[in-house]
């Protein structure tokens, strides 16, 4: 079986919908925090200024742009990461290298993959609804080929 997989990762909707449900929450622990919400907390002022910082932080990560990002797997395992700039024909991606602390969950590809040229670490987060169904699964189960080809990667780094 061949594990070659090309697959367009585009932002998830989940992700930005989920920080946006976090920037809300804790816009509103700041309001009831600073005009005297229910019960009694030491330093309130503080820790409003605290959540109203975490609620824009969230709030900027949700309103962000996302980056449209192909993954490129070849049938030996060797990873290529782009970044879309354009509809038009992508340049070759850059050769990157699956780092240890990469998880592969049912819901959630969480790869860390360093680029071989400059050591730059990417976090490529792969959620279902970023790429289609199958899609998901084949990128999953590359992942988990290239990881166990390894011995000293799989042995040492399991991928959770």
């Amino acid at each position: 079986m061949s594990i070659a997989v090309s697959a367009v990762v585009q932002p998830s909707r989940l992700l930005r919908c989920s920080l946006s449900m976090l920037a809300m929450a804790s816009a509103g622990a700041a309001g009831a925090l600073a005009f005297g919400g229910p019960g009694r907390f030491h330093f309130p002022a503080l820790l409003a200024g605290a959540c109203l910082l975490g609620a824009l932080a969230a709030g900027r990560a949700a309103a962000g742009s996302g980056t449209v990002r192909r993954l490129d797997i070849s049938g030996l395992g060797e990873l290529r990461l782009t970044v879309q700039q354009s509809m038009g024909e992508p340049a070759p991606g850059a050769l990157v290298q699956l780092v240890p602390g990469s998880t592969v969950w049912p819901a959630l590809l969480l790869l860390l993959l360093r680029d071989a040229d400059n050591g730059v670490l990417n976090v490529l987060r792969i959620f279902p609804d970023s790429v289609p169904p199958e899609q998901f699964r084949k990128i999953g189960v590359a992942i988990r080929a290239i990881a166990g080809r390894d011995n000293k990667f799989s042995e040492k780094h399991k991928i959770h």
